[in-house]
């Protein structure tokens, strides 16, 4: 599976001479903030503290910062509870990333090496994957620019991840010092614009920590969550959060692209503080009852109403993922917003199996924490939906390594 190649790519014990390790995982969400801290050891890691913190609402937009000082504030909330019950304080961080601009795109690579009886060496396996990076930024960097009708555009490499790897055809976990001479590799990079990356830096540096990677937060549920059949076969992953739905779709054994899409659970927040001329608070509060089966049944057809809408939505993003291979009939849906009444019907519905991006109806499942497999939870912090998300961002972030070296900065054309 993908997270066994990463894992042998890069393992957790690199340094175990020096004892465990502590980190934080960052889930800067619309809705809230949440701190993991993690103890990274020779058997794995696993989850010593969580913090949440409610965010404003005009922290957000979109899944994206719009305030990095509301989002600081709340970071260090999070951060705060998290840490009494950690007992530590760590100096890096890893944060979760997402909003309508942030794209994910593999790319399969094909190199013809000069000498197929030299051992492959570390330094010769980066330089095809610098190549391969700055090739991809470029294309996603031109790509965007024309979607928004910018004459200058800066993008940047967020996040980058080898997914699979064969030399002479043989599949191979770890290519260091094996010989050859085709080698082919397939690499997931998540990129994401400048101002967006920026203002993660920002806050990591005022909450004086060291920033040892972003990661795309679709990327990090299907890497983490999914079954070895789900790889083989396929499955779209779909997390409806506050400001936005994040797609990841696997297929060929890895994941294939990503696509956001500005519509989450706030949408819905909205139609029903618009509806029934409520405040945004008392809205939420309205939906969470509804969700909780205790709310008032007048709400009920103001969210399918939005529902509908959602859908729509969602075909629109599932249409610019499709390459012209259906997609597979498997759907794992999670977010705070997976929860919500009707949501699974609709994704049911003959509108979604009728727009010909699937050859059946696709069976729907309900991503649950204990679905993120590769992270100990011994004391069960993180058990709703809602905590799946930050779940994968946390065992993403005992993954990365910031001693290795991508192509990272941004990019202007």
């Amino acid at each position: 599976m993908l997270r066994d190649i990463v894992e042998r790519m890069i393992p957790f014990n690199r340094r175990q001479e020096e004892g465990p390790q502590t980190r934080l995982a960052l889930d800067i969400g619309t809705e809230y903030v949440k701190a993991i801290y993690l103890e990274l050891g020779s058997g794995g890691a696993k989850v010593i503290g969580v913090g949440r913190s409610p965010q404003d609402y005009a922290n957000m937009e979109n899944g994206a910062v719009a305030n990095i000082s509301g989002v600081g504030a709340c970071c260090r909330q999070a951060m705060s509870q998290g840490s009494i019950m950690a007992g530590v304080k760590p100096k890096e961080v890893v944060i979760g990333i997402a909003g309508q601009f942030v794209q994910g795109a593999a790319r399969i690579v094909e190199r013809q090496r000069p000498r197929a009886e030299k051992p492959l060496s570390r330094q010769e396996l980066l330089k095809h994957v610098r190549e391969a990076q700055e090739e991809a930024l470029a294309s996603v960097t031109k790509h965007t620019k024309e979607r928004l009708g910018y004459e200058q555009l800066d993008m940047e490499l967020v996040n980058s991840s080898i997914v699979s790897m064969t030399i002479d055809g043989y599949p191979i976990y770890n290519p260091i010092d094996f010989r050859g001479r085709n080698l082919e590799f397939s690499i997931f990079m998540t990129f994401a614009p400048l101002v967006h990356a920026g203002a993660m830096r920002t806050i990591a540096s005022r909450l004086g920590l060291d920033l040892v990677g972003m990661i795309a937060e679709p990327y990090a549920v299907a890497a983490s969550s999914l079954t070895d059949e789900a790889h083989e076969f396929g499955s779209l992953v779909i997390d409806i959060g506050g400001g936005s739905t994040d797609i990841a779709l696997v297929q060929q054994k890895g994941i294939v692209g990503t696509k956001m899409m500005a519509m989450g659970g706030r949408a819905f927040t909205k139609g029903i503080a618009a509806y029934f001329h409520k405040t945004l608070r008392e809205a939420e509060q309205m939906k969470l009852d509804f969700a909780d089966g205790i709310g008032s049944p007048e709400v009920a057809p103001v969210v399918q109403a939005d529902l509908e809408i959602w859908l729509d939505a969602l075909l629109i993003a599932l249409r610019e993922l499709y390459s012209g291979t259906r997609f597979p009939p498997r759907i794992a849906i999670c977010g705070g917003g997976s929860g919500l009444p009707g949501l699974i019907e609709i994704l049911r519905s003959e509108k979604l199996t009728a727009s010909g991006l699937f050859d059946q109806r696709p069976e729907i499942t309900l991503l649950e924490p204990e679905h993120i497999y590769g992270l100990a939870d011994p004391k069960e912090f993180l058990r709703g939906q809602q905590d799946v998300t930050p779940k994968a961002i946390a065992y993403q972030a005992a993954l990365v390594q910031p001693t290795i070296p991508y192509v990272g900065g941004a990019r202007r054309s």
